[in-house]
């Protein structure tokens, strides 16, 4: 029961760390995933497949729209998609497909 949610206003969702660590885990995941990605961005039905999880997660706020401006906002996040597994502080877990990120590493790419 979200008060006041007016879609006119692209910026009036508030991210909290986890909803972050969880979208740039699906951004992985879904990068990892053969037919997801042209010229090094999402397709279209990779950001569908995001939106879904995100919703299903957190809400119904989180649409294709919220995420695209989210990550237009934090510009890093594209290239920490690209990067991610690179940088030392960043692992790959493989057992639970998902990113493994020490905190001090997170808390520098969240500021």
């Amino acid at each position: 029961a979200m008060e006041g949610t007016n879609n006119s206003r692209t910026d009036s969702l508030i991210w909290t760390d986890a909803q972050l660590e969880f979208l740039i885990n699906l951004l992985v995941q879904q990068s990892r995933l053969p037919g997801m990605k042209s010229g090094g961005n999402l397709k279209p039905k990779a950001y569908k497949a995001i939106e879904q999880k995100m919703i299903e997660q957190f809400g119904p706020g989180f649409t294709v729209e919220k995420i695209k401006n989210k990550l237009k906002i934090t510009k890093a996040y594209y290239n920490i998609c690209k990067q991610i597994l690179a940088t030392s502080g960043f692992g790959w877990d493989s057992t639970n497909k998902y990113v493994v990120v020490e905190n001090e590493v997170w808390a520098v790419y969240i500021q």
